[in-house]
C-alpha cells in the first residue's frame, strides 16, 4: 500500500511540473478597464497575448513601406505589422500618420480617419456584425453602412458626433487638441488588442476599454517631437 501511494504521489507530482507555468507581464503604460468603471495597468501572459501586447505595437501600425521603418521599429510580420523596441514608439508612429492623414488627404473625422486606417473590407470595428454576414477576407456591410464602432467611441468620449472634426492639428503640424487626440489612441488601441485583454465597450457607450498611460504618451510626443 505504501508502495502505491508513493507512486500515486509522484504521478501527481510529475504531472503538476508538466502543467506549463502561466508567465504574467503587467505593463506599466498601459491600463484595462475594470468592471467598477477603474483603470488598473494590463497583465498578459507573453506565450497567448495579442501581437501587439508582445511586440510593442498596440496600435498594429504597418511598416511606412516596404524598405523603410518607422523610428524605434525593430522589424515586421509577413503582413508588414511593425514591432517596436518601445510602445512608446509605435504611439508615436500612429501620432505622425494621423498628421499625415489630416494633412494629405483632408481626414479630420473620426469616420474619416478610422475608415482610412482601418479599410471596411478587414472588418475591423465591426464587432456587432453576425459571424454569419462575414465573408472570408472580410467585407463587411456594417461597416459600409455606419460609421466604424471605433470611431463612434472616439467622437463620443471627446463630446463629438463621429462626423464631427476632430481637428487634431493646427497649421503648422502641432497637436491642437491633445484630448482628441488620446481619446483616438485610446479608441485604436483598445479595438486592435482586442476583447481578450481590452474590454469592448457597446456601440452607445461613451467609454472605451485600455488607456495609454501619461507617461507612454508624453514620451511618444517627445520621440515625434526629435524625429520631426
Amino acid at each position: 500500500m505504501a508502495l502505491m501511494l508513493f507512486s500515486s504521489s509522484a504521478t501527481v507530482a510529475q504531472t503538476a511540473d508538466a502543467v506549463p507555468q502561466v508567465e504574467q507581464h503587467t505593463t506599466s503604460g498601459l491600463s484595462a478597464r475594470q468592471a467598477s468603471g477603474t483603470f488598473e495597468p494590463l497583465a498578459f501572459d507573453r506565450a497567448s497575448a495579442p501581437f501587439g501586447l508582445r511586440n510593442n505595437n498596440w496600435v498594429a501600425i504597418k511598416g511606412p513601406n516596404l524598405h523603410g521603418r518607422w523610428p524605434g521599429q525593430t522589424g515586421a510580420t509577413p503582413l508588414s505589422f511593425a514591432r517596436f523596441a518601445d510602445p512608446a514608439y509605435s504611439i508615436r508612429s500612429f501620432i505622425e500618420l494621423m498628421r499625415t492623414y489630416q494633412e494629405r488627404h483632408n481626414a479630420r473625422s473620426a469616420v474619416d480617419i478610422l475608415k482610412r486606417y482601418s479599410p471596411a473590407g478587414d472588418c475591423s470595428g465591426a464587432p456587432s456584425l453576425p459571424a454569419s454576414r462575414r465573408r472570408e477576407g472580410g467585407g463587411c456591410v456594417e461597416n459600409l453602412s455606419t460609421p466604424p464602432v471605433t470611431a463612434v467611441r472616439v467622437a463620443r468620449a471627446v463630446g463629438l458626433q463621429p462626423n464631427d472634426s476632430l481637428d487634431l492639428f493646427g497649421p503648422n503640424g502641432e497637436i491642437e487638441h491633445p484630448d482628441r487626440l488620446r481619446a483616438l489612441i485610446d479608441g485604436v488601441v483598445t479595438q486592435e488588442i482586442g476583447p481578450s485583454h481590452c474590454p469592448q465597450p457597446p456601440r452607445g457607450e461613451s467609454w472605451i476599454g485600455c488607456r495609454v498611460n501619461d507617461d507612454v504618451y508624453n514620451r511618444a510626443v517627445e520621440l515625434l517631437n526629435q524625429h520631426g
